[in-house]
């Protein structure tokens, strides 16, 4: 008889289990030297899965914005739904009702109001067109008044002024008005433009255009980014803004600024870029003691030239929302005077 052979081990469920689990761990030791090796031979970085980054390098601040561009991400109350916004509504006085416009809609006065030469004096305002249309068409004075809503962030503003050009908006305006004041020649002599809070998107791209507005409200409307590594606004910042302050301040087109205490994150609350645009010019405001019976609270202000600045102390939306009604005053005490006196 030959020599007696071992007979084949059978192995137990329990032990075939165990096999299949260790050969799957060397596998998996295996393909991770590989990758090692691969990615020492490139120099590459490991990168963690989006759903596992860090919450800091999914989040970037505002850019700088040396142009004086908004903050895309400022986002603001819709006064058409905003409860706080919402004014007594006195009517449309003299002008019966709106007209369409490509851009926005317009109020025209009745006939008779805009001069046989057909020059009109006109004010348009970004954001917030019904509590506009309230607070100033029932005074009944004789301006075009052009409201465009564009949606509750700058950049809808912004991207709505990229898409329809100012001068676009201006001639369209002209042809409005032209019809229904039947006079073909209705041009537009002197524009005033004013914005409240996110719409002054519009403005900062208005201020690239050939044609400047005469006068600019800004009502609790400018804001800034930071330039990086900084949480302060620096020189070089709101370019188009400075230079119109300066220019105000030695009597050019007029230039009025308001602003509350409304804190914001991330990028430059009105408040700030109100001093910055003051300190730029080296000049500070004088601070004012509110009147009890002040609703809004008057804190400081500066006068120079043709350069007005309103800072107040609210800082709750409905003290942001409180700043449409500043307008009618402006306008008839300060721009409206300017117009008649530039004519």
């Amino acid at each position: 008889m030959g020599p007696k052979r071992d007979q084949p081990r059978v192995l137990t469920p329990r032990q075939q289990r165990q096999a299949r689990e260790a050969l799957a761990l060397l596998a998996s030791v295996a393909v991770i030297l590989i990758a090692l090796a691969a990615r020492q031979s490139t120099g590459a970085t490991p990168t963690a899965p989006a759903s596992q980054a860090p919450l800091h390098a999914t989040l970037r601040p505002p850019s700088p914005l040396p142009s004086g561009a908004t903050p895309e991400r400022i986002t603001t109350p819709d006064p058409e739904m905003e409860p706080s916004c919402s004014f007594p509504d006195r009517g449309f006085g003299a002008y019966g009702d709106y007209r369409s416009l490509p851009f926005g809609k317009i109020l025209v006065p009745p006939a008779g109001a805009i001069p046989a030469g057909g020059h009109y004096d006109l004010l348009i305002h970004f954001h917030g067109a019904e509590p506009v249309r309230r607070e100033i068409a029932p005074l009944d004075l004789g301006l075009v008044i052009a409201v465009v809503d564009a949606g509750t962030r700058s950049s809808d503003y912004a991207r709505a002024m990229r898409t329809y050009a100012w001068e676009a908006l201006l001639g369209s305006i002209d042809r409005v008005v032209a019809e229904a004041a039947s006079l073909p020649e209705a041009h537009v002599k002197h524009v005033a433009v004013s914005s409240w809070s996110a719409g002054s998107g519009a403005v900062a791209q208005i201020l690239t255009a050939e044609r400047k507005p005469d006068a600019l409200v800004l009502l609790d409307s400018l804001y800034g980014g930071y330039a990086p590594g900084h949480r302060e606004l620096i020189p070089g910042q709101l370019g188009p803004y400075v230079s119109l302050a300066e220019a105000a301040s030695r009597g050019g087109p007029l230039l009025f600024l308001t602003h509350t205490t409304v804190p914001t994150v991330g990028y430059a609350s009105t408040e700030e870029t109100a001093t910055f645009l003051l300190r730029q010019l080296g000049a500070s405001a004088s601070l004012v003691t509110p009147n009890d019976g002040d609703p809004l609270r008057l804190v400081r202000m500066y006068d120079g030239g043709s350069l007005y600045l309103r800072g107040y102390a609210g800082a709750t939306r409905e003290d942001h929302c409180a700043q449409l009604r500043l307008l009618p005053t402006i306008l008839t005490e300060h721009i409206l005077p300017a117009f008649a006196q530039g004519s």
